[in-house]
């Protein structure tokens, strides 16, 4: 019985020791966002959690914009941002405000509500989905943030 106790605690000591351990290939995880509908002209601000062992992750971020819109193909436009050099640290934080013009309905063209008079647009649905690159070129796991609503 001591035997399968020893092994057990062992075991237990192995799996917590991994836990602990960041990876050289970054890490990426949505912490929050402001909003799940933006509003015409507004701001979509999601804050994100990232792990790196080397603690260089200050090189860019790749923000992923997937139409979902049943009556539209989906659509991906992927958007490039620098991220600023900041000390190494191997956890942190980066905070991103998506404006409506700038970010979230760039290159993307409105889809309209058939037969509607005045001609009205159907909001987009999207998954916005991040990806981070650290000095190494080590590209991050992807972190999503599902069924976003854009009124157009």
């Amino acid at each position: 019985m001591k035997k399968y106790i020893f092994t057990f605690l062992v075991l237990v000591a192995i799996i917590a020791c991994n836990k602990e351990k960041f990876q050289t290939k970054p890490t990426l995880k949505v912490l929050s966002s402001n909003t799940k509908k933006v509003p015409l002209s507004g701001t979509l601000s999601v804050k994100l959690e990232f792990t790196d062992k080397e603690g260089d992750v200050s090189d860019s971020l790749l923000v992923i914009r997937q139409r979902i819109n049943k009556r539209m193909p989906v659509t991906l436009k992927a958007l490039p941002y620098k991220i600023p050099d900041f000390p190494k640290t191997t956890k942190g934080e980066i905070n991103i405000f998506m404006d409506y013009y700038g970010d979230l309905t760039l290159q993307l063209d409105a889809i309209r509500i058939p037969g509607s008079n005045p001609s009205r647009n159907e909001p987009d649905t999207m998954n916005i989905k991040f990806v981070a690159k650290d000095k190494g070129g080590h590209y991050s796991d992807t972190a999503s943030l599902n069924n976003i609503i854009i009124i157009r």
